[in-house]
């Protein structure tokens, strides 16, 4: 099946002593890169064929990580967008069209989202394990993915605070994915339910609030 098929490629294609886990390949590309700035396509093309899986967790960590940088829901949350329609449709690694390809983060910013996302996973990589395989089976591409766009979605919203939940979700998701771990996968699931739950009594509540301002 196509994506259980891009997982062994991965592992066939990995360098001798390349580990498997996201943060160390993540605390590699960082040190890679010479740049001032680094665009998505750079970011993309050093993942690999994992990089559907890995992009969703880059992509998603900046949305509940402390991290002080306006614009944030809009900027990660279109590639979110993309990356998740792509899980749908089954590719065995993300594309981006040339115009966002080229949209850069400084590296200084990137490497302080990777410092501080790089505690927790590696934290998370010594609990996750290949487990309840028939979650992260070819079928499973299609729930989470859908599942992962309605979040994306979400996150581009101007919702005050509407990206925490949903980002925790995504993460959580793309680590089931990376990591072949079921157990995982449905806890994220659970979580998208739970957080789409608060995004909309957030809105509600929101509404009514305004509403209630301007009436006369």
């Amino acid at each position: 099946m196509l994506c259980e098929a891009a997982m062994r490629d991965d592992a066939a294609m990995r360098r001798p002593g390349e580990s498997r886990h996201l943060s160390s390949a993540l605390k590699d590309m960082v040190g890679a890169i010479r740049t001032e700035r680094v665009d998505l396509q750079t970011i993309t093309d050093f993942l690999g064929r994992r990089s559907i899986g890995a992009l969703l967790l880059v992509l998603s960590l900046p949305m509940w990580l402390p991290i002080p940088a306006p614009g944030i829901s809009v900027a990660f949350g279109i590639p979110l967008i993309i990356v998740s329609a792509q899980l749908v449709i089954r590719r065995r690694s993300a594309w981006f069209p040339s115009w966002l390809g080229r949209r850069s983060i400084a590296r200084a910013e990137l490497l302080m989202v990777i410092e501080k996302a790089n505690p927790k996973l590696r934290a998370l990589e010594r609990i996750v394990r290949p487990r309840l395989t028939w979650l992260v089976g070819d079928w499973a591409m299609i729930p989470v993915g859908l599942t992962c766009l309605l979040l994306a979605l979400v996150i581009t919203l101007p919702i005050p605070l509407g990206h925490l939940a949903p980002g925790i979700a995504i993460s959580l998701l793309a680590l089931g994915l990376i990591e072949r771990d079921g157990l995982v996968i449905a806890i994220g699931l659970l979580a998208a339910t739970l957080g789409l739950a608060i995004v909309i009594l957030a809105s509600g509540g929101l509404i009514v609030a305004v509403r209630a301002t301007l009436a006369p």
